[in-house]
């Protein structure tokens, strides 16, 4: 969608409490459209429409949801410290309620104000004077998906909520502060239901100024996610409440799961999409296609479901400063969001066509540890000696003979802007478009991927997996490896889980999903409340480099915490006061 429109409706509070229309548009310039006028005209409400995807939100905020999980440390706090120490209350919920210092627009407010803008929206569409039906109907698949979306970015966080279809004014206080939070499954089955009535009203794909509106395509992928999350243990094993489980079992959820992962795929691949793909099979070729996936942003690339789509900065809707808060030091970036060793040391080694797990203790392999890796490992972290720019990384230190440290390199803290030094040896290379200027602030238009056809596969083998199709789970898997150049998996039983939770840890790093991964399988504690460690990669006299595992270069230190409770978020203490009917998640007291 490259017609980008400004808001032009928005809710003014955060649930319970939602503005009326009449509240807000009351002015006839463009910015601030009458409500009148808005639903006699065919094209504000498509201007409206827009709005709504413009308040969907993105990943690329300042702290990315890495630095919450085993994929990144951040160079800053800005919040993650919040989750990462455990400190997490009703007070606090850190960076998981929007972003810090990086608009995102995820927080709890803003994903009401969009909810309720799209309430309106179907108050009034059958009033507007539409000529051509097929878009109004369109429209109304547009907003219907939007709707869903915005629920899902809260239930995944918070569990179930109220599931509010009307609109508010503050005449409505009475009502509002009946509201409750629905259960779970009232939730999963209200999304559902949604999404099912909006592949009816939406084309699979669109072409020209309209591409990167919702599809068909991308409503059964997101039936997919959903109904992926709602079959899993955090869902269904020792629930202690109804919102954020079900308290009964249902040994079909994994066929549910199954059942949509294969029509998402079928609707998509009968529809022009695919895993995007290169016919060599050298490591810098398949490095090079991996990395495009996120660089693309035509429609040209087939991989893309669903994307929040953002335009260069000198157009004024660029969706973040990414480059700039994520360039090495070296090049005067911020460092940013810093790949952990523990991530690093998860991509396989592959030699002679066989792939094993990356060993310390094989002594080849620790003299030479970013040598013959995964290729979707050099296209997703900058590691000392990877080529970038002009030039290749220098995170090592200068020791002497004695291996006493006397200097570095220039992307250490003997480098310029040397505050800004990666605390782990390495940096973020996925999504970063390598032609930026370090302060320029001049930035290339990318689009952040909500949904992308491998997600598909590995919800497929998942899903596949727990009814007892290993075959076919298998052949999932490989759908995914195979276009990364990557050897087929053979395992069977727990490891053959164990492999597709792995698939999902390196296909899809730094793209949001491992925050719900971990949670979901309830493994939180074993991934996240561990010691995170960094690199070391000394440099002597001779020129030759050892690497060390060591402790994190950080003022905050890796020794994570977790507890239990954050397996959801707190209802914000705000918010309870508000509306005490809005009952507390599990452990958490205000």
């Amino acid at each position: 969608m490259k017609r980008y429109v400004k808001y032009i409706l928005m809710g003014l509070l955060s649930v319970p409490v939602f503005s009326s229309c009449s509240d807000i548009l009351d002015k006839a310039p463009l910015t601030e459209i009458g409500e009148d006028q808005l639903w006699k005209d065919p094209a504000l409400v498509q201007a409206f429409v827009n709005s709504r995807y413009n308040q969907v939100g993105h990943g690329w905020t300042e702290s990315m949801q890495s630095s919450i999980v085993d994929e990144t440390e951040l160079t800053w706090l800005r919040g993650c410290e919040v989750h990462n120490f455990a400190r997490v209350n009703p007070s606090d919920l850190g960076r998981m309620n929007g972003g810090w210092y990086g608009w995102d627009n995820r927080s709890w407010s803003t994903k009401w104000n969009n909810i309720a803008n799209c309430n309106i929206f179907f108050e009034r569409i059958d009033e507007v004077p539409f000529t051509d039906e097929d878009l109004k109907t369109r429209l109304k698949g547009e907003v219907r998906f939007l709707r869903v979306f915005e629920y899902n970015d809260l239930i995944t966080r918070w569990g179930g909520v109220p599931l509010i279809t009307e609109s508010f004014t503050i005449d409505d206080l009475d009502k509002i502060k009946q509201q409750v939070r629905a259960s779970y499954k009232d939730c999963v089955d209200f999304m559902v239901s949604e999404l099912d009535q909006a592949v009816k009203e939406l084309p699979a794909s669109y072409s020209g100024d309209d591409y990167g509106r919702a599809t068909s395509v991308a409503a059964k992928a997101l039936k997919s996610r959903i109904l992926l999350y709602a079959a899993s243990d955090l869902m269904n094993v020792n629930v202690q409440m109804p919102e954020v489980g079900y308290t009964t079992p249902d040994s079909q959820r994994w066929e549910k799961a199954a059942t949509a992962a294969e029509e998402a795929l079928t609707e998509a691949l009968n529809n022009g999409y695919g895993l995007l793909r290169t016919s060599s099979t050298a490591t810098e070729d398949l490095s090079a296609n991996y990395q495009n996936i996120f660089l693309d942003n035509t429609s040209a690339n087939t991989e893309v479901i669903f994307a929040r789509m953002g335009t260069a900065s000198n157009l004024g809707e660029g969706l973040s400063s990414l480059e700039q808060w994520n360039f090495p030091n070296g090049w005067n970036g911020w460092g940013g969001n810093c790949p952990l060793q523990e991530l690093v040391d998860d991509y396989e080694i592959v030699k002679n066509g066989v792939a094993s797990r990356f060993n310390w203790n094989n002594p080849e392999e620790a003299a030479s540890p970013y040598e013959n890796r995964d290729p979707r490992f050099y296209a997703s972290i900058l590691y000392d000696g990877a080529s970038w720019k002009e030039r290749t990384l220098e995170t090592y230190f200068d020791v002497d003979a004695s291996g006493n440290e006397i200097g570095g390199g220039r992307d250490t803290k003997y480098g310029v802007d040397n505050w800004n030094t990666s605390p782990t040896g390495y940096n973020l290379k996925k999504f970063l478009d390598e032609d930026y200027v370090g302060n320029s602030y001049n930035f290339k238009a990318k689009n952040w991927i909500w949904i992308r056809m491998a997600e598909l596969y590995l919800n497929k083998a998942e899903a596949l997996y727990h009814i007892g199709d290993e075959e076919g789970a298998r052949d999932a898997v490989n759908e995914v490896r195979n276009r990364a150049g990557m050897p087929d998996i053979t395992s069977t039983g727990s490891q053959l889980l164990e492999d597709i939770k792995h698939e999902r840890r390196i296909e899809l790093v730094f793209e949001e999903h491992r925050y719900f991964d971990v949670r979901r399988w309830m493994e939180a504690d074993k991934y996240l409340g561990r010691t995170m460690h960094a690199i070391t990669v000394k440099k002597y006299p001779d020129g030759h480099k050892t690497y060390e595992v060591s402790a994190l270069r950080s003022d905050v230190g890796g020794d994570r915490i977790w507890d239990d409770k954050m397996y959801w978020l707190p209802i914000m203490k705000s918010e309870r006061d508000k509306n005490p009917n809005l009952v507390q998640n599990p452990y958490y007291t205000d």
